[in-house]
């Protein structure tokens, strides 16, 4: 068992890397993961604040531009990022203050962001290559993310 109650994966499959949390998402379909839900929000805009009312402690998933190499993947706590670039998040409400705004008004929720640094999130429905060969060992470093919080 663990202390994360859900895995909550953001990103829209049409954006090339932006597909990275859904895709990272279905990977875990295939993991002991007992107790704790998976849910895909796509791009959730405001629907993100409600979602994280219902639960303790989460991870989300997410392509996140932190300016590394593509492919790269870190888990952070959305608090310390204050020296992260503005445009951080791939959606065009601002993920991060999303995260803000839930604290203050669904009361607070343990979260971590496991976050893969994208290549492109043009139109495609396919992951660039570098992300896609992430895919394995960011599936297990995601596992022992979950387990971890």
């Amino acid at each position: 068992m663990t202390g994360c109650d859900a895995v909550i994966a953001l990103g829209n499959p049409f954006r090339m890397d932006d597909g990275v949390g859904p895709m990272l998402l279905d990977r875990l379909g295939d993991r002991e993961l007992p107790d704790v839900e998976l849910v895909d929000l796509g791009d959730p805009g405001f629907r993100l604040i409600h979602v994280l009312g219902d639960y303790s402690s989460v991870v989300i998933v997410d392509a996140v531009d932190f300016g590394a190499e593509p492919g790269t993947f870190e888990v952070f706590d959305p608090a310390d990022t204050g020296t992260t670039p503005a445009e951080r998040s791939s959606h065009r409400t601002d993920v991060f203050e999303l995260l803000e705004v839930a604290d203050a008004v669904e009361g607070p929720t343990t979260v971590r962001v496991f976050g893969v640094q994208p290549e492109s999130v043009d139109f495609g429905d396919e992951l660039t290559d570098e992300v896609a060969a992430a895919l394995p060992p960011a599936t297990d470093a995601l596992v022992e993310a979950i387990e971890g919080l």
